[in-house]
């Protein structure tokens, strides 16, 4: 088994992969050294492809491994240890580019567009009006795809690495469409939205869905920076986004300046 060319492969097909080296083992078996530099792939679905058996003890750890590094987008050396040995591998993790969905091809959408490219998404946006979902409108977007709404939720596959953005031309379009998120697995959702708007769609879906997790919704979307263009709005959501995915609080750097002052006095002290 040609496991670099599977590993290429995997990243061609843009599939969540890592690879995994075990880089030392202590043993008091010779047959478990002759392990060191043996090499296994895992994919997000929890495929394996091993150049070598694995104890299910030892799969159990390493998936464990691979789950911990999937979650955190971040390679790392791990330690695993079992009645018979102790192993340490390295877990390279190649993952897809985020995927940002754009509900709704208006004004607003085409400064989330290229603001959402720059920071290293994959971007799709949907709209039901062949007018807007155009290309040529988003030059910048991996997808531009005219549909209806409902059609595209209903068969969208998601993942812990999708976001979704909401900023369609009506709230009766968010009502279509937040039902089809309910039960899929998803980073992020935002609605783009007055206040009354907003709470006229909830009211409306919490009659029918009463046991919906509305508090999941960020709505209104964006962070609180007075953001009234287009395109400041567009650096408002983007920046919640960024917020959302890297687990920050998104307050101003400055808020945190007596903090490193304090640890750098307490560091000088110690």
């Amino acid at each position: 088994m040609d496991i670099y060319r599977k590993l290429a492969e995997a990243i061609e097909r843009k599939e969540g992969v890592s690879l995994v080296t075990i880089i030392e083992i202590a043993s008091a078996e010779e047959r478990h050294r002759e392990l060191i530099g043996r090499k296994l792939l895992v994919w997000m679905n929890g495929q394996t492809e091993s150049e070598f058996p694995l104890l299910a003890e030892v799969k159990t750890a390493v998936l464990q491994c691979v789950n911990e590094a999937f979650a955190k987008r971040k390679s790392k050396t791990y330690v695993i240890e079992t009645r018979e040995m102790r192993m340490e591998c390295y877990v390279d993790v190649f993952l897809p580019p985020l995927r940002l969905i754009i509900a709704g091809a208006g004004h607003v959408a085409v400064p989330i567009v290229e603001i959402a490219k720059l920071v290293g998404f994959d971007v799709t946006v949907i709209d039901d009006r062949a007018e807007y979902a155009m290309k040529e409108n988003f030059p910048a977007a991996d997808e531009v795809i005219c549909q209806p709404f409902l059609d595209f939720f209903a068969e969208a596959k998601t993942d812990k690495s999708t976001y979704v953005l909401l900023v369609t031309r009506g709230h009766k379009h968010d009502v279509m469409i937040l039902p089809s998120l309910f039960d899929k697995e998803v980073a992020y959702i935002g609605m783009i939205g007055s206040k009354r708007r907003i709470s006229g769609v909830f009211s409306q879906l919490k009659q029918e869905y009463p046991n919906a997790d509305f508090d999941r919704i960020y709505a209104p979307i964006g962070l609180d920076i007075g953001a009234q263009t287009p395109e400041e709005i567009a650096v408002s959501i983007i920046g919640e986004v960024l917020k959302v995915k890297n687990e920050k609080s998104g307050i101003s750097l400055r808020e945190k300046i007596p903090y490193f002052i304090a640890r750098e006095e307490e560091e000088q002290h110690e």
